[in-house]
């Protein structure tokens, strides 16, 4: 390691070049080697007064880089760095605000750097700031404004963005609706490493929306996210980004990863259970679901759960069928009752309970399920 005296004469850019050098390209982790001394470089950077050393310590104490998490440390840097206007640490500092609110007010608090990083045309603010007026997080709803910024953020470089601009061109939320176009945002997000991106393509191909209907196109896209080890399809460039912890990317993409992933499977459950592009293979449709519901995907719970009760694609199993289905009748997904009501009257799965097992029955009756009336009169009409 490079003496820390030697280390002391160099100016904040220099200590900051050795830090950033010390990050892997590819992985975007530093070896373990090289931990020492690019913990000095940072450190010896920020005791110098460098804005972009105070946003990576504050990335580093947030995140558990290199020190345990310590937030108040962490939101110390930040707003040092983003009133510095380094605009990563106007992004993180936002992240780690939102998360954190309790009440509309201390969410507007954290507007308010989210704003500062708009003015700066960062893609990933440009994109967050959408989102709030899409959803109407803190303002009213406003597909206008939010195809905006969406825009904007797609041209400036966010692939999750151009994604996003699929949605609103398949719904015809503040755009005209445009199918076509659709599908080509979807296409172009995917190339570009979008995650939701290429879920949806899956989707169009699936659906023939906006592109022929292909099946095994479809089954390609869903497989692509099922197989991902990592949540990250491309490392940021770390010469843009100028530090390696972007938070609020990692918490934007962890949690496009996490949507998307049980999604991949469930679809993919369907295809294998009836056929579409592949093989009828009841086996691998129940692994999927079952894969998708360890992430709680509510629908892949009632599928799971009953082609576990009926013995399809694996042998019958009431316990794990009672769980899965009690998961998604929780989640308000009705149609569990079906085989609920079916469990309880005969004890399967749980304690016998035939007057609960007939009230969940007469509940989808009510809802007008023609199945349920079938099931009840073969279950009354049973002898002994």
């Amino acid at each position: 390691m490079e003496d820390k005296y030697q280390l002391m004469g160099k100016t904040t850019d220099e200590l900051m070049n050795l830090y950033y050098e010390s990050v892997d390209k590819e992985s975007g982790e530093i070896p373990q080697d090289e931990i020492d001394k690019s913990f000095t470089c940072l450190t010896l950077a920020a005791d110098k007064g460098s804005p972009d050393a105070w946003a990576e310590l504050g990335a580093c104490y947030f995140m558990g880089f290199f020190v345990p998490q310590d937030e108040r440390k962490a939101q110390e840097y930040l707003e040092k760095a983003a009133l510095r206007g380094v605009a990563n640490a106007q992004m993180n500092l936002y992240t780690f605000m939102w998360n954190n609110a309790k009440n509309d007010d201390e969410k507007k608090n954290a507007v308010y750097w989210l704003d500062q990083a708009v003015e700066q045309k960062v893609p990933s603010a440009l994109y967050e700031i959408a989102t709030i007026y899409y959803h109407g997080l803190l303002y009213p709803v406003d597909y206008g404004k939010a195809a905006q910024l969406y825009q904007m953020s797609a041209n400036a470089g966010s692939p999750e963005a151009l994604s996003m601009m699929g949605i609103l061109y398949q719904q015809g939320q503040g755009v005209q609706r445009d199918m076509e176009k659709a599908a080509q945002c979807f296409v172009e997000a995917a190339q570009k490493g979008s995650l939701s991106g290429l879920y949806n393509l899956g989707n169009s191909f699936m659906g023939g929306m906006g592109v022929e209907q292909d099946y095994e196109e479809a089954m390609s896209c869903f497989e692509m996210i099922t197989d991902l080890e990592d949540p990250f399809m491309e490392i940021p460039d770390i010469s843009n980004i100028q530090t390696r912890s972007d938070i609020a990317q990692v918490y934007h993409m962890s949690k496009i990863y996490e949507l998307t992933y049980p999604l991949a499977h469930h679809n993919l459950g369907i295809m294998y259970q009836q056929g579409l592009g592949t093989e009828i293979d009841l086996s691998q449709a129940l692994y999927h679901f079952m894969l998708a519901s360890e992430n709680n995907y509510a629908p892949s719970c009632l599928q799971a759960g009953t082609m576990l009760y009926m013995g399809e694609g694996h042998e019958a199993s009431p316990e794990k069928a009672f769980e899965y289905l009690n998961i998604a009748l929780n989640a308000g997904i009705q149609e569990s009752k079906l085989c609920l009501g079916m469990m309880y009257y005969e004890g399967e799965g749980t304690a016998q309970d035939k007057t609960k097992g007939i009230a969940l029955l007469d509940e989808m009756i009510a809802a007008g399920n023609i199945q349920a009336i079938q099931v009840k009169k073969e279950l009354l009409g049973k002898r002994g």
